[in-house]
This record gives structure tokens, C-alpha cells and sequence, in this order.
């Protein structure tokens, strides 16, 4: 990657809308990333996995691994999640991913209507 210039400005950043991974790494909703220039980019942005950070947006930093998310809600789900003390039962597991996925159909939508297959 070549150096920024002072008066250059920064690459857009984008933040996952849904859990996915990206480039070799595991995303949490809402963790902001710069994409890496993989093949699949335009395509998770237009099917609505990744959105575009806003100028007035403010990440927030997860105080333990570092990773920046698109709000508090997000980076405590994530801290939840990766750096719990107790381990789940399956049972409480398979709960909780049900719960996410249908938490996530309502707050996150995939842009389904924007895959080839529906355009025609």
C-alpha cells in the first residue's frame, strides 16, 4: 500500500451491516474496515453487507482487540460475543444465533433485488 500524502484524502471506510468475513478476518456487525481491494468488494457493498462510514460518523474502539465499530450497541454485541468469561451450552448458542439472524433480517436487509439474478 503506498504512503499517504498530507493533503491526500483518506480511502473510504466501510462498516459490515451483517457478520461476514472479509479478507481472511471474521467482521462483527457494525466493525469498521478499509476494504482490502478484493475481487467481491462493489458486490458485498451492493447486496448491502458493507456500508460506507459517514463523515460525521464516530467509531468507537473495542478497549480490548482494538477493532472500531459504528456505535457503542455494536462494539458491547461484539465484546459480548468475542471476549465473554463464560462459555455458552450449544443449546444457548443455537438460541443466540437465532436470535441474531432474526434481529438481523429486520435491522439489516440484504439487497437481494440487487443481485444479477433478479435483474433479469
Amino acid at each position: 500500500m503506498a504512503p499517504r500524502t498530507p493533503n491526500a484524502p483518506a480511502a473510504p471506510r466501510y462498516w459490515a451491516r451483517r457478520p461476514i468475513g472479509y479478507a481472511g478476518q471474521e467482521l462483527d456487525r457494525g466493525q469498521v474496515i478499509q476494504l482490502a481491494g478484493a475481487p467481491n468488494d462493489e458486490r458485498l457493498i451492493r447486496l448491502g453487507y458493507l456500508q460506507q462510514v459517514e463523515p460525521n460518523d464516530e467509531p468507537v474502539t473495542c478497549a480490548i482487540c482494538g477493532a472500531e465499530f459504528i456505535g457503542g450497541t455494536m462494539r458491547t454485541a461484539h465484546g459480548d460475543a468475542r471476549h465473554r468469561a463464560r462459555t455458552r451450552t450449544p443449546e444457548e448458542e443455537e438460541a443466540a444465533a437465532d436470535r441474531e439472524e432474526r434481529m438481523l433480517d429486520q435491522v439489516a436487509p440484504l439487497y437481494l433485488e440487487n443481485t444479477r439474478a433478479s435483474a433479469g
